[in-house]
């Protein structure tokens, strides 16, 4: 793998971070040429409130993930070198998701319109943030001999060296990114109400996080619960049935479907 592109000085460039500004582009891209953020929004809201986002998501993603594996984190410059990779997802969406309560009630913007555009173009962002995780070797997969396992043999990688393990990371490129396709090309054209849409991401992007941990090293170092579940698995419980429970309520209201 290539953790590394350049570096000037101490300052470095890495895989990691380029993808995820490359996800960041092509998400404001797409969201904000979608009919539902031009009718609902001003021009250059959509990109100010991502970029607040962006920065609350990488935040709780830290954090969360230095939780949930403190081993990795010797020194505080280990803490703060998120360019070095260690981000988790559901820490990033649980920031962000508390982001955007508060952002949108002091600003006085419908909220669930704006859910349901992150929802339909995160799943985007995120398949592409993915390859940064494959790149840096964060995220790894547990040992195995399936034909398209990966080896590491980069001395920068957080995977194991020298190891043919799951390319989880890959997995999760495949899987979020037909979830975009599956929200945005498909469902769509069904779930209209306000909300519906949000619900979806959350449903789907928790299936893939709940399956794609058991392939993941790190789940067989913290199973929880008869050894089976993870604390990254029991997240993606709660905000499944927070998805489910979402879907139910935004269903049976009588708020009248999106008309564009």
């Amino acid at each position: 793998m290539i953790p590394y592109l350049f570096h000037i000085g101490p300052l470095y460039c890495n895989m990691f971070g380029l993808c995820i500004a490359l996800g960041l582009i092509i998400f404001l891209w797409a969201a904000n040429k979608d009919k539902l953020t031009q009718k609902y929004f001003k021009s250059g809201e959509l990109s100010n409130l991502t970029l607040i986002c962006v920065a609350s998501g990488v935040t709780g993603g830290r954090i969360l993930n230095v939780l949930q594996h403190p081993s990795e984190y010797q020194s505080w410059y280990d803490i703060i070198a998120i360019w070095e990779g260690g981000l988790s997802l559901q820490g990033a969406i649980i920031a962000i998701a508390l982001t955007l309560l508060i952002y949108t009630h002091i600003k006085k913007i419908r909220i669930m319109p704006l859910l349901d555009i992150a929802g339909m173009y995160a799943p985007l962002l995120q398949s592409i943030s993915r390859m940064g995780c494959f790149f840096a070797g964060c995220c790894y997969g547990c040992p195995s001999c399936v034909p398209w396992a990966i080896t590491y043999t980069h001395p920068d990688t957080r995977a194991l060296i020298g190891i043919p393990c799951h390319p989880t990371q890959l997995y999760s490129v495949f899987a979020l990114f037909l979830l975009f396709i599956i929200i945005r090309f498909g469902l769509r054209n069904y779930l209209k109400k306000p909300g519906q849409l949000a619900s979806a991401y959350l449903i789907g992007a928790s299936l893939e996080r709940l399956s794609n941990d058991f392939f993941r090293a790190q789940h067989y170092e913290e199973k929880l619960f008869a050894l089976f579940f993870s604390s990254s698995q029991i997240i993606a419980l709660c905000l499944l049935a927070a998805g489910l429970l979402l879907l139910v309520i935004t269903s049976s209201t009588k708020n009248k479907p999106y008309s564009l």
